[in-house]
């Protein structure tokens, strides 16, 4: 969901137009970030930060993992760099923007212990579909076929880290998750004029290994 692709450049020095906090990120291939001296979700604007207001109250949980930290999956490194929070029917998930050693932008995704990692699918390779089906029915893209199990909506609570594109507290977004045969995951959102699709696969929490970046 609410997802983007970026590619990070060097590290940059900026200050949050707030406080004034010193905010060492890769933001300069970036769109927005949030302070952690002070809270504030700052927007990237004509190479200026613009104060956007709260980033949203993150209540203290048990994670498996958060910004700053590495998540590696059998040979797969993940640095999570953003931690995005939403709220809906059935309660809330959270969702980390990743970068692996390559360079590819991935969301993991935690919801009750499931892991699920996903990666952007490219026009091309995306369903044509511009609206949500319905559950049960399938959708096919150019390389499998998915069946419909959630259709739900989620709102946007809180934000933390850096991320590809704008996301704003209160945003709520239309979605779809579908099951293919072999267990992957296709997701759909539906809250922009062209859908964004992902593909997904499960990751077993007991096998991932967790650093803190020094």
């Amino acid at each position: 969901m609410r997802r983007g692709v970026l590619k990070f450049q060097l590290m940059v020095n900026l200050n949050c137009p707030n406080c004034g906090y010193d905010l060492e990120t890769r933001f300069a291939a970036a769109k927005m970030t949030t302070c952690t001296s002070c809270e504030t979700t700052l927007f990237l604007e004509s190479g200026h930060l613009r104060d956007a207001g709260s980033s949203g109250e993150m209540h203290d949980v048990p994670l498996l993992f958060q910004v700053g930290q590495t998540v590696k999956a059998g040979a797969r490194t993940y640095e999570i760099i953003g931690h995005a929070r939403f709220s809906y029917g059935a309660g809330w998930w959270d969702e980390f923007f990743a970068v692996t050693a390559d360079d590819e932008e991935v969301w993991i995704s935690v919801d009750e212990g499931d892991v699920v990692v996903q990666r952007h699918l490219p026009p091309g390779a995306a369903p044509n579909i511009s609206k949500p089906p319905k559950l049960g029915a399938y959708v096919t893209t150019r390389s499998a076929n998915y069946r419909v199990t959630e259709k739900e909506t989620a709102t946007c609570i809180a934000l933390r880290g850096t991320f590809a594109e704008v996301l704003e507290i209160g945003t709520t977004y239309e979605y779809i998750n579908c099951q293919g045969e072999n267990y992957e995951l296709l997701s759909g959102e539906f809250s922009t004029g062209v859908p964004d699709w992902y593909t997904g696969v499960w990751l077993d929490q007991y096998n991932l290994k967790i650093e803190t970046i020094s």
